[in-house]
């Protein structure tokens, strides 16, 4: 499994330069309820079976836009290799994953400022549960999600967004919405991704809001912004 590493500046530059591009991270989750596992992720979001056939669907096709995993050795990935191998084998062998690590360390190193100062820049929505109102980013408009099961509001996240690209025009979205995330990007991608950013950010945000949610997140040198 070929793991391209770009660097967080890397994605920093297409956004100051108003480069539109979509990225999705594919962590334990996604890859268990992918490979047929019943249950929930740590969020308590359910394996449904319509979010195994949308991710499935991600994997399967080839679109213009990042897929993000983690290195092998990460605990992400590690706990799930034996899963993810045979299943990318079977569905698609021949994704170019880039490196999923990239936020969630500048977070830990405290180099947030190039990329918040980057999305302040333009015109920033953020699509995430109401937790992360409290986030003090200036986002222009903020897509509110169930805190769980966000899958089940998919369509309705959707349409606010297509909104948001009608209303606005050049958008960055930043996606915070687990696992859904992934189908959404992937299902919008050839209906706005030529006019807007999608990123996921996953939980990255957390802290800043008050909330431990991972375990990276102690690692954090402030949980001030």
């Amino acid at each position: 499994m070929k793991l391209i590493k770009n660097n967080a500046n890397f994605y920093i530059d297409k956004i100051n330069k108003g480069e539109h591009f979509s990225l999705t991270r594919w962590g334990d989750g996604e890859w268990l309820c992918a490979s047929g596992y019943n249950g929930m992720n740590c969020d308590k979001h359910q394996y449904f079976p319509e979010l195994r056939e949308g991710l499935n669907k991600a994997l399967s096709e080839d679109k213009n836009y990042y897929k993000a995993i983690w290195d092998v050795n990460h605990g992400q990935i590690k706990s799930v290799l034996n899963i993810i191998l045979p299943h990318l084998e079977k569905i698609n062998p021949n994704i170019e994953w880039v490196d999923a690590i990239i936020w969630e360390n500048l977070a830990i190193d405290n180099n947030l400022n190039e990329l918040i100062e980057a999305l302040e820049n333009k015109t920033f929505i953020m699509v995430s549960n109401s937790n992360n109102r409290n986030v003090p980013i200036k986002y222009t408009d903020y897509i509110e999600t169930p805190s769980v099961n966000c899958f089940l509001n998919k369509d309705i996240i959707k349409s606010k967004m297509i909104d948001a690209v009608e209303k606005y025009g050049d958008v960055v979205f930043g996606l915070s919405a687990s696992m859904a995330t992934n189908v959404i990007v992937d299902e919008l991608y050839d209906i706005i991704g030529d006019k807007a950013s999608m990123i996921d950010f996953g939980s990255i945000w957390d802290p800043f809001s008050g909330r431990i949610t991972r375990s990276y997140h102690r690692e954090y040198k402030t949980h001030k912004l």
